[in-house]
């Protein structure tokens, strides 16, 4: 099931508990160091088991490479701000770049026209309502929040 793109205005909500938090310089050199301890301390708490390691791999390659290279415009005096927090029986992901957003109807490709798969820009907010339970873009797109059910304990 696919679900909703979610986009506004309003600063993110607060999350209930943060469990994990690193702030980057706009830097793709640093991208794959930060996923891999995300990913890693996902796994840690069981928040994700070993299958779904690939789909936050994707999520997460996405939502950064958008925070550095068009949100931040690879500035790396610019900073991308990443927290895991938990709420309930769910895992939540808030990454937060300094550039002024986006609007998805101008500036992202129809996610259901397939056409959209072969295209540039969009894949990855297609593939990333496949696979998570929330995705909402807040300050104008400058913050995204990932959130999914855990599967494990």
């Amino acid at each position: 099931m696919t679900i909703p793109l979610t986009w506004t205005q309003d600063p993110p909500r607060s999350m209930a508990q943060v469990v994990w938090s690193r702030e980057i310089p706009s830097s793709l050199e640093l991208k794959q160091d930060t996923m891999d301890a995300l990913i890693q301390e996902m796994l840690d708490r069981r928040f994700i088991d070993s299958e779904e390691q690939h789909w936050l791999c994707l999520c997460l390659d996405e939502a950064l490479v958008n925070a550095i290279l068009h949100g931040n415009e690879g500035d790396e005096t610019a900073k991308v701000q990443v927290q895991l927090g938990v709420e309930g029986d769910r895992w939540v992901l808030c990454i937060d770049d300094q550039g002024q957003g986006f609007v998805p109807d101008q500036d992202v490709p129809d996610p259901e026209d397939s056409d959209s798969l072969l295209l540039e820009h969009g894949r990855g907010i297609r593939l990333m309502r496949e696979w998570l339970d929330e995705l909402t873009y807040y300050r104008g797109g400058a913050s995204l929040v990932m959130a999914r059910r855990r599967t494990l304990g």
